[in-house]
């Protein structure tokens, strides 16, 4: 337990601590009067000293702060009051915990705090310490489940509406549609978080806007259940409906509200109320507060985040009316620029049913509470939903305050993205009706990004349209939310900016995907297809800067005055090659004749004139060939070679000025390479059944479903094939391997993987005189019902089955015959005793699983007598050192290094280091003297700044002497 003290840059205000001891919460000192005194109890413990984040924000406000130095300035605030205040406490842990007293602790900056577990006297002494303030229970939450309004099964099932309904009605309702046509804002640019069930990131109306498609996970998904994910998963579906109202959009379903926004969650709300040691909420408070632990960026940070949980005295742990418990930590992440929004509870339609945090009403806006209406069957004025939650507040706080919920929006038969990949209709709830609110926020930001957490919620208010009694009341308070008017309202002040931004280099041409930023602000827009760009800022004097990479940037000064327009080009001057991406090619073929195809798209703004692709055969010199260009794809070939030949190759372009690039960018020490391979091993299913080949194995635990060697009888599900009918051998080919085998047209959950996994297990290959080994086979996998959670795994052993490394994992369906291509080098060292295992698993809800394997093969590349260039080659000499693939490959750095290993004919310097695809120094990992022989060297995934790298390819290249060598490498997050 090991606390790690922060150095700061800035100085904080603190409020002055108090030499008195503290105080125990009146609740919990009941819970303590009934106990034993080595009984052990989960409780908080808040220190004297907390950091004036209130008068911090106040001075931010009257500086007109930018929403980067507010987070910057209170992160700051609050991590160094915890790192100047705690240690004492925590020494004192330590001996206690040593001595038994203390049983574990944690530590929090979010609000300076411990959760502490310990027995009913080492409590009690704590109490005793100047610089311990206040002890509570500790505590843990409650989903807001949505209600059923009169359906006999709630929410309808993951199987039904997977109609296409383009925009909800809830979105019209609110006037969201209105917000993006006409003042053109889809939330773009913004990020929303979710503090839920979780989220499942694969749904086709979320997965593009996970924002750890390209930042780290752990900054964008915060597993705190202990399920290990790094993938956003929801075993509910809640979290799913709800992301899906803020920011879900598919070809045929605009659920969200800001459809454009990004998306990070937690899973927190997907347990039951308990008294646990996790500290769930704060865990999640303190992580959307700074995701990615750097209080100098604020990309990482969600404008708002939508909650759908609560507590109230009826639960068991001590909980009261205002329970106050998370005040300061929802206070702290607010002041760090993330507005809150709160579901106000299902519990109508009795007054004062709205439980905590949402019935805090320490100032007009904390908590900012949301209630339901139908908005779906009736037109405005619209009728509050029997459910919702009525204040007032049950707090002790002025009259003018209690009034709740703040504001309503559409909760009654929301339709949104659900568990499965499919969309519903019939969820009721608060929790419907909050993440309509949390959407218009991230409309708001958009169009003013510097606005502070009040004004936000001032201007929902005041633009709500008044339903119910005159002015703010209990059932509605203010009114119906009005997404239109609250982003008018956000840029009242503004003045407008428009214009182009040109090639300069190329006859003018227009940009599109360029940045138009106001430099010192948060204001940036971006050019379109024309070209051209529009956006509203404060009015100001600003300094205006166009960029885009591969030109130099330009800044003009501009001034904007309110309510007037200033138009202003830019023109760019052209300084980079073509941008090659998509690059495309065979890895690895038994084909001795060829041709072999490279593909791929190349662009520029001042058009491409020429592309060539290079290549040699086992490290000779450079042959040369145009590449040809077929609609968006330029495509060149290269000859057929023997087996066991090494092919590396690069792409250069150059564009109609002049200017090259090539692909990999630090060609031609940077190369790919493919692979002519010879066929080790060859089995289609169809002959005489391979004795090696196992259908079943012993710990497997599904009771339907199992491997067998059959001509497949197809079933069907919804108008969707599940077990296919056909194998995938050419004819006369007919038999395949598949779970279980029903009748011809027979149902599909009769003989489908059912309550756990079922192995299908391959002979022992010997693979040890091989350089590289490729797996190649074809998968079927389907997955359909209320099946969300289910997987088909592909594993490979070097060691006859004692241990196993995950090769692919496929979690969703995909009822169609695909092949696979596997480079085994990239996973496990060859050996004598490699084996593979296909595990079809039907894992917690039951659902519809079917697998199915066919024409599986094994390919193997010798190399012999390494090649080296012409100008180094020596008759029966070998190349002076070689580089093989790094293993893992892909690797996680999140589960461990990747070893990179490299083989040398003598005593020599070498220098091994990590570039990324553009060129740039990432890493040098070894830089001296090496003996003759195989060396390895392990990456973090970490630059040499110690900062984690961003997912993607990456290549090491080995040097020794005039020798160069590279590999290809992809870190995934």
């Amino acid at each position: 337990m090991n606390f790690a003290k922060i150095v700061f840059l800035t100085l904080i205000l603190l409020v002055a601590a108090g030499a008195q001891a503290g105080t125990i919460h009146p609740a919990l000192q009941a819970e303590l009067d009934g106990m034993a005194a080595d009984e052990r109890i989960s409780v908080l413990v808040h220190l004297t000293e907390q950091a004036d984040i209130a008068g911090l924000e106040l001075q931010l406000v009257n500086q007109r702060a930018t929403r980067q130095d507010r987070h910057l300035q209170v992160i700051q605030a609050l991590q160094r009051t915890a790192a100047e205040s705690q240690p004492a406490l925590a020494n004192h842990l330590e001996e206690q915990y040593r001595s038994g007293g203390i049983l574990g602790y944690t530590t929090y900056w979010i609000t300076n705090m411990m959760v502490v577990y310990a027995t009913k006297d080492a409590v009690l002494d704590l109490v005793n310490r100047p610089d311990v303030d206040f002890i509570e229970s500790n505590f843990s939450v409650e989903l807001i489940e949505p209600v059923t309004m009169g359906m006999d099964d709630g929410p309808h099932s993951e199987m039904d509406s997977n109609r296409g309904i383009g925009v909800t009605p809830g979105l019209r309702a609110i006037r969201a549609d209105m917000v993006w046509y006409e003042l053109g804002y889809t939330g773009a640019g913004r990020l929303i978080g979710s503090l839920d069930t979780g989220v499942e990131g694969t749904h086709p109306a979320l997965t593009s806007r996970w924002r750890g498609n390209h930042e780290p996970w752990n900054e964008c998904w915060l597993d705190v259940l202990g399920g290990g994910t790094t993938y956003p998963v929801d075993n509910h579906g809640h979290g799913t409906h709800t992301t899906g109202t803020m920011t879900g959009v598919a070809d045929d379903d605009t659920v969200g509200v800001a459809w454009e926004a990004e998306w990070i969650a937690t899973n927190a709300i997907d347990q039951g109320v308990s008294s646990d040691f996790d500290n769930d909420i704060i865990v999640c408070l303190q992580w959307f507060a700074d995701p990615d632990g750097n209080p100098f960026t604020v990309d990482d940070v969600p404008d708002v985040i939508q909650n759908s949980w609560r507590v109230n005295e009826g639960f068991p742990g001590g909980y009261t009316d205002c329970d106050s418990r998370w005040w300061t930590a929802i206070d702290n992440c607010e002041a760090s620029g993330v507005v809150t929004c709160w579901s106000a509870g299902n519990e109508g339609s009795s007054s004062q049913t709205i439980g905590s945090p949402a019935d805090r009403a320490t100032t007009v806006y904390n908590c900012f509470s949301i209630g339901a209406v139908d908005a779906t069957a009736y037109s405005w004025p619209y009728p509050i939903a029997g459910f919702s939650s009525r204040g007032p507040s049950g707090c002790p706080e002025p009259p003018a305050n209690l009034i709740k919920p703040e504001v309503v929006g559409p909760g009654v038969d929301v339709y949104s993205s659900v568990r499965g990949g499919g969309y519903q209709d019939g969820w009721n709830g608060t929790s419907m009706s909050g993440p309509h609110v949390a959407g218009i926020v991230a409309l708001m930001r958009e169009a003013n990004p510097d606005i502070d957490v009040n004004s936000i919620k001032q201007i929902l208010l005041e633009t709500a349209r008044d339903e119910g009694s005159v002015g703010e009341d209990n059932t509605y308070g203010w009114g119906f939310v009005d997404a239109h008017a609250a982003v008018i309202a956000a840029t009242v002040g503004f003045g407008n900016m428009q214009g182009h931004v040109y090639n300069a280099s190329y006859g003018n041409a227009p940009i599109a995907g360029a940045t138009v930023e106001l430099l010192g602000s948060s204001y940036s827009f971006s050019t379109d297809a024309s070209g051209a760009y529009s956006g509203s800022a404060a009015a100001d004097s600003y300094t205006a800067r166009a960029s885009r990479a591969g030109f130099s940037s330009q800044d003009v000064a501009v001034d904007l005055v309110s309510g007037e327009v200033v138009v202003q080009d830019f023109y760019l001057n052209d300084i980079a090659g073509p941008e090659i991406t998509d690059v495309d090619y065979t890895l690895a073929t038994t084909d001795t004749y060829g041709p072999y195809a490279v593909s791929a798209e190349v662009t520029d703004f001042s058009t491409v004139q020429s592309v060539t692709l290079y290549y040699r055969i086992n490290g000779m010199s450079w042959n040369s060939t145009g590449m040809v260009l077929t609609r968006d794809t330029y495509t060149g070939s290269i000859p057929g070679q023997p087996a066991n030949t090494q092919i590396d190759f690069y792409i250069q372009a150059e564009d109609g000025i002049g200017l090259e690039s090539t692909s990999p960018a630090g060609a031609p020490g940077d190369v790919y390479s493919m692979y002519i391979t010879e066929v080790t091993y060859s089995y289609e299913v169809e002959d005489p059944e391979d004795p090696g080949w196992q259908l079943g194995v012993a710990g497997d635990t599904a009771t339907t479903g199992l491997w067998v060697r059959v001509d497949p009888n197809g079933t069907m599900y919804n108008g969707e094939a599940m077990q296919t009918d056909f194998d995938h051998t050419p004819a006369p080919g007919t038999l395949c391997f598949v779970t279980g085998n029903g009748t011809p047209g027979g149902e599909p959950g009769v003989e489908d993987v059912d309550d756990g996994c079922t192995t299908l297990l391959s002979p022992t290959f010997d693979l040890s005189s091989a350089d590289m080994a490729f797996v190649k086979y074809w998968r079927w996998y389907a997955e359909a019902g209320f099946s969300t959670d289910d997987e088909f795994y592909i594993d490979v052993s070097n060691d006859g089955g004692t241990s196993w490394v995950e090769i692919e994992m496929i979690d969703g369906n995909q009822n169609f015959w695909a092949e696979s291509s596997i480079d085994l080098n990239a996973h496990i060292t060859l050996t004598d005793q490699v084996m593979f295992r296909f595990l079809a698993c039907d894992n917690n809800n039951g659902g519809l699983v079917e697998a199915a394997i066919d024409d599986f093969a094994l390919e193997v590349f010798s190399s012999g007598p390494l090649a080296v260039p012409e100008d180094e080659f020596v008759p029966g000499m070998t190349r002076i050192a070689y580089l093989l693939p790094n293993q893992p490959n892909p690797f996680y750095p999140a589960r461990g290094a990747t070893t990179i290993q490299f083989r040398l004919r003598e005593t020599t310097d070498a220098q091994l280091q990590v570039y990324d695809v553009s060129g740039r120094l990432v890493s040098t990992l070894h830089s001296g003297e090496l003996t003759a022989g195989t060396h390895g060297v392990n990456w973090t995934g970490k630059d040499d700044r110690g900062h984690a790298v961003g997912s993607g390819v990456y290549f090491c290249r080995l040097k020794v002497g005039e020798f160069e060598q590279s590999m290809r490498m992809t870190v995934l997050k």
